[in-house]
């Protein structure tokens, strides 16, 4: 009972610090969550989503295509809670806890003949800087990480249906499980076959050759091959070096298939310096607080120590387990290694878990309960205390990264948009409509059927000019841009970015720091 008791605190205690001020850290919803939001908040009013597609299995959103179930499982919390910050970052951070517990069971089924590290292993993860972050905003990636932990249980388990199936869910979630699904389904045909149950259990695994069927059939449209598009190694700037080391080295030396290979490989081994899980993070700082560690500085050198004690179990007495945890230890930082700023976390995601498994295999050496409980927690809490020292202040000087301000901005239109006949708004930090979509709860059917919108699909992108009364325009156009004399217009701009001669200003919306964000204008007198 006791024992029992620890885990529920623990995972409330993680719970918490999820939860609280969720909203305001980080201080905006970006505008991949106000797109996951107003989604969902659209197929649970009209079953369809914001483009007015029924049910899709895949969302169009800005053009990059985001997998559906991140968006349909948030559809209950936006109905309970209403369409905000708060409700769309919940399903996250449901998803961390949960995947805390899995990770505890995890551990259970590893260290069989201890108490000890599964409840480290649970305190570990669920305190641990990156699992925190992570799961305060809404990520698909968080979402793809529970499913992936409780299909690895499975396998674990050796229960391979269940595990198929849910890595079937998991290539709804995030595109990363669709790079680590090849490896996947070789090491399952291969335990499949080994184990001589597919001519009994042939029927379980058909809603994972469902999603492998739906997979496949997005993986040939180019809704499936969009995400990829924006973040693959060989862009155009790729493709521009290329050319220009070719004036010195012959093209068998230099083409796309040298540079790709040479570049996703230093991309792979990044993941595996110490630096980025124990010193500096990811390179993509909406993801981590910049230069701060994702796991306890302090527990770097069991990790080592993990590390090479299940090298050496492998090679004089391997078992499944260690082969599954250094198999897909392995296969965890594809997504990242061929794709640009690496490493990235989101899609280097199941790396992270797999570290803190090692250092559980470090941990486990030492036979000193106490001197194991009494490290690792103050490790845990030292690193946990820092974390809390520096995260509102992250939210603080990086609110601009967040997108800070669309939401006072629609706030201050709502309150006067019946002064004025046409709102203009700039482009300049982002997709403006799909904020003004969020915040002001804009119907959907309304959106839907509007005569006023106005959309164009160019450089692999849909971009909303227009919807209701509102104009969106590029910020370099905005000063030649010339009011009609018979229409009251409302101007959001970036600081000073209009015709003083035109437009007086009337309102600003400054970042917590006092940065000026937008300058809100009239042509009125």
């Amino acid at each position: 009972m006791k024992y029992k008791l620890i885990i529920i605190t623990i995972l409330i205690f993680g719970a918490f610090l999820r939860l609280y001020n969720l909203d305001q850290m980080p201080s905006s919803p970006n505008w991949d969550e106000v797109s996951l939001g107003y989604n969902a908040y659209s197929i649970s009013k009209t079953g369809q989503d914001e483009w007015a597609n029924s049910l899709p299995l895949i969302f169009r959103a800005y053009g990059d295509f985001k997998l559906p179930l991140y968006v349909y499982l948030s559809t209950p919390f936006i109905q309970l809670f209403g369409l905000n910050t708060f409700s769309i970052r919940l399903l996250s951070v449901i998803s961390g806890v949960l995947a805390s517990f899995v990770f505890y069971l995890i551990s259970r089924k590893l260290f069989t003949k201890s108490n000890i590290i599964p409840l480290l292993g649970l305190t570990i993860y669920a305190l641990s800087p990156w699992s925190i972050f992570l799961s305060r905003i809404a990520l698909e990636a968080n979402l793809f990480l529970t499913l992936f932990l409780l299909s690895f249980y499975f396998l674990l388990q050796k229960k391979y249906w269940q595990s198929a199936t849910f890595y079937g869910l998991c290539l709804f979630t995030y595109n990363s499980s669709r790079i680590i699904l090849f490896p996947y389904i070789a090491l399952l045909i291969y335990l499949i076959v080994k184990s001589n149950t597919l001519k009994k259990d042939w029927y379980k695994y058909s809603f994972f050759i469902l999603s492998l069927l739906i997979f496949a059939f997005q993986s040939l449209d180019t809704s499936g091959q969009a995400r990829y598009k924006w973040v693959t190694i060989l862009d155009q700037g790729a493709i521009n070096q290329i050319n220009e080391l070719r004036q010195d080295y012959p093209r068998i030396i230099v083409n796309k298939y040298t540079y790709f290979i040479y570049h996703a490989t230093i991309n792979y081994l990044k993941h595996f310096s110490p630096s980025y899980v124990f010193f500096q993070g990811g390179s993509h700082y909406q993801f981590n607080i910049p230069n701060f560690p994702l796991i306890s500085t302090l527990l770097l050198p069991f990790f080592f120590l993990g590390f090479f004690s299940l090298c050496r179990k492998l090679l004089t007495k391997p078992t499944f387990p260690i082969f599954l945890i250094l198999f897909f230890t392995l296969v965890a930082p594809l997504p990242s290694a061929i794709t640009r700023d690496a490493p990235q976390i989101l899609r280097s995601i199941t790396f992270l878990p797999l570290v803190t498994l090692m250092i559980l295999f470090g941990l486990n050496y030492l036979k000193n309960n106490l001197a194991i409980i009494t490290y690792t927690s103050l490790a845990v809490i030292f690193t946990l205390f820092s974390f809390w020292n520096k995260y509102p202040i992250y939210a603080k000087n990086y609110a601009l990264s967040w997108q800070y301000g669309h939401s006072q901005m629609t706030d201050y239109i709502q309150q006067n948009s019946h002064l004025y006949d046409q709102i203009i708004i700039t482009k300049r930090y982002g997709e403006p409509h799909e904020f003004i979509l969020f915040f002001s709860q804009y119907s959907p059917q309304k959106y839907h059927n509007d005569p006023n919108k106005k959309w164009a699909y160019y450089s692999d992108w849909y971009w909303v000019d227009g919807f209701d009364k509102y104009i969106f325009i590029n910020d370099w156009e905005i000063k030649d841009f010339v009011p009609p004399s018979d229409k009251k217009i409302l101007l959001i701009t970036s600081p000073s970015n209009y015709d003083q001669t035109m437009f007086k200003s009337i309102y600003n919306i400054s970042s917590p720091q006092g940065q000026s964000i937008f300058d809100i204008t009239t042509n009125l007198k």
